[in-house]
């Protein structure tokens, strides 16, 4: 199992927002059914990579088929194949290190 972030920006829009563009590659990911995260700042993808390379082509073309000009996309995978992962797993494994890295609790003074 692979995950992706992929980013996906419309250069040469009539305004500064870019959502509706946006809107358009989600579709997409809707479509193909696989497992997504929508996030402020771009995407999460969790599945084979080879789907995620097709899928990510089909992200990037939506904006040019909408008209724009220019498209840059980024897509960062992560193919870990000693193990199975997933963006749950790797948000779980960060949060058991910060619980066992943080100090134990102070007890509370007792007022006099």
């Amino acid at each position: 199992m692979a995950l992706a972030e992929i980013s996906v920006i419309p250069i040469g829009t009539p305004t500064p927002s870019i959502g509706d563009w946006i809107a358009e590659a989600v579709k997409v990911l809707e479509k193909s059914g696989i497992k997504y995260e929508l996030s402020p700042m771009g995407t999460l993808i969790e599945g084979k990579a080879s789907d995620i390379f097709r899928i990510a082509g089909k992200m990037h073309e939506s904006a040019l088929r909408k008209g724009i000009k220019r498209v840059v996309t980024t897509l960062v995978i992560d193919d870990r194949r000693d193990k199975e992962v997933t963006m749950r797993s790797k948000v779980a494994s960060v949060r058991r290190r910060l619980k066992a890295s943080l100090p134990a609790p102070k007890a509370a003074k007792k007022k006099k």
